[in-house]
């Protein structure tokens, strides 16, 4: 198994004034190429709806075509048609704009995600763009079974002799919103989608500079507003499992500039 770690979109949040990202994971694993969230697709920078131009200026998007998803795996010598499966957390704006670059491949969803983004509601749900999958993806529905992870529900999606992927409900950012887990015994990562935004960050704030301590301090109602309330029980179980399973948010800065530091 081999992880890429993807910048899919450059974010400057005008509330909080520092620089973020769309976090998306590029996981190869036997005979399959697995896109975890798409991050912004070219055809939201080439053709905008009035609401992505909206949503492009307000956070400040520098509209990088290189920031795709679908550049990025055509640098790393592959092409659109050998991404076989993409795993979606939700289908926000910022998440599933990549999808109509990548037509060929199976789309895992959540069903409770797909249903709540037909019938969008509350605040949440203006952030739904339903022209991003009216190319009519490969849908591949999953509904809740008697399945656990680490004591989270889960549902496994995928599994190669060497790699397992489950999608795990965190309803709150979205009705069905989902973290992803990637790995295999005592070696996991996991994507906690907008579950765990940087605003309680998962980790230690230790060497991560003023910007985490301000963000960590951002008034809890409202973050738990946006993100929903798991953030305390998925650092709980990071904390408990450290040596098991790594732990990134769909928005964590600080977590992809130390994987690219590694690398």
């Amino acid at each position: 198994m081999k992880i890429h770690h993807l910048n899919c979109g450059t974010l400057h949040a005008p509330f909080v004034h520092i620089d973020s990202l769309v976090y998306c994971l590029l996981v190869e694993s036997g005979s399959r190429l697995v896109l975890v969230d798409t991050g912004f697709g070219l055809r939201d920078y080439t053709q905008p709806t009035p609401k992505m131009r909206f949503f492009l200026h307000y956070m400040v998007v520098p509209r990088d075509p290189a920031e795709t998803a679908l550049h990025q795996v055509r640098a790393l010598g592959y092409q659109a048609e050998d991404v076989t499966d993409i795993i979606c957390t939700h289908l926000h704006i910022d998440h599933a704009g990549g999808l109509s670059d990548f037509p060929r491949a199976n789309v895992h969803i959540y069903e409770k995600e797909y249903q709540a983004a037909q019938k969008p509601r509350g605040m949440m749900g203006f952030a739904y763009l339903p022209t991003q999958w009216a190319h009519g993806p490969h849908w591949v529905f999953h509904e809740q079974r008697d399945e656990t992870w680490f004591g989270l529900d889960a549902i496994q999606v995928l599994a190669t002799p060497e790699t397992s992927f489950y999608l795990l409900p965190l309803p709150g950012h979205t009705p069905g919103h989902c973290g992803t887990a990637i790995g295999s015994t005592g070696n996991w990562l996991l994507l906690c989608g907008d579950a765990a935004s940087p605003f309680h960050p998962l980790t230690d704030l230790h060497d991560r500079g003023p910007d985490a301590y301000r963000l960590a301090f951002f008034p809890r109602k409202i973050t738990e507003g946006l993100a929903g309330p798991h953030a305390s029980r998925l650092k709980a179980l990071l904390t408990e499992h450290a040596g098991e399973i790594r732990g990134i948010s769909s928005h964590d800065i600080y977590s992809f500039k130390e994987y690219h530091r590694a690398h």
